[in-house]
């Protein structure tokens, strides 16, 4: 049985959005990924879409959701379900911090606004 122990997830940074792996295919997931995001004040996620449903929970703090430029304040304890293929990015405003915990099909790719995908590297 495959268990990823916290002092072993790796950490990533994405422009001051900090990243924890959680399960990927290289931590012995082998159908699904996920991992946490935590947002300081001002962060915002580049712009994107997946090729798969992507699910995101609050765990605390707030943000907002974009969905295809639709903006919706969320905060602890609400879910966002991303379909396949809708642009979407998620940021804090200045004052505001957060923490999510974002799940997703293994292998889904992300893609950027310039159409090129990529599996960051915390999916792998």
């Amino acid at each position: 049985m495959p268990i990823l122990r916290s002092d072993d997830a790796p950490d990533f940074d994405l422009d001051g959005i900090a990243i924890r792996g959680f399960a990927s295919p290289s931590r012995g997931a082998t159908e699904t990924m996920a991992w946490r995001i935590t947002f300081g004040p001002g962060r915002r996620l580049p712009e994107h879409t997946h090729d798969h449903e992507e699910v995101f929970h609050v765990l605390d703090g707030a943000l907002i959701a974009s969905l295809d430029g639709e903006e919706t304040p969320v905060g602890p304890g609400d879910t966002v379900m991303i379909p396949a293929g809708v642009r979407h990015t998620s940021f804090t405003d200045d004052a505001s911090t957060a923490t999510l915990l974002s799940m997703m099909p293994t292998g889904t790719v992300m893609i950027r606004e310039d159409g090129e995908g990529v599996s960051p590297p915390w999916t792998v």
